[in-house]
């Protein structure tokens, strides 16, 4: 067997995550030229829900080259908690989000920050997911925690922001 290099899996990896956010960018920027094309189309319900998927389908494909990541870098503790550290952070925006959405200027109306936060609040079921297969797969403890609290957090922004909703 031929035994491929830790340089050639990374830059594999690397090659993975361009490869999905390229088609992010194609996908994203070919629904935005449809909305253009004929706005009337895309102001229902069913254009909402056709965002809502396409963003659950790029978020699944951006699991894809993570779980590379993570098998590649399960053995080095130092590797593991910079990328649990990483998301903590991607897991602290969700809570972040949801205070820019109480914001009248950012939730209440059609700009680019609003979209994000938006598009970052309905990310939960994948990012869950991620979080939830990363902290399995981890062998460390630092890194396990790490990742733990931004799974607590993700799940805890969720449930307050459902509780938030229908109690307003």
């Amino acid at each position: 067997m031929i035994a491929i290099s830790r340089r050639a899996k990374i830059i594999f990896v690397m090659a993975c995550y361009v490869g999905v956010l390229g088609l992010a960018c194609v996908m994203v920027a070919g629904r935005y030229l449809a909305e253009q094309r004929d706005p009337a189309t895309f102001s229902g319900g069913m254009a909402a829900a056709g965002d809502w998927m396409l963003e659950l389908f790029l978020v699944a494909l951006l699991l894809i080259p993570t779980l590379f990541l993570v098998l590649l870098i399960r053995n080095s503790e130092t590797a593991y908690t910079k990328f649990a550290q990483v998301l903590l952070g991607i897991g602290l925006t969700a809570p972040a989000s949801v205070g820019l959405m109480c914001i009248p200027y950012v939730g209440q109306t059609n700009n680019w920050l609003g979209s994000f936060c938006l598009y970052r609040i309905f990310a939960f079921p994948m990012t869950t997911v991620g979080l939830a297969g990363s902290c399995v797969l981890a062998k460390f403890k630092r890194p396990r925690r790490l990742i733990l609290c931004s799974l607590l957090i993700e799940i805890g922004t969720f449930v307050g922001t459902i509780a938030l909703t229908m109690s307003g």
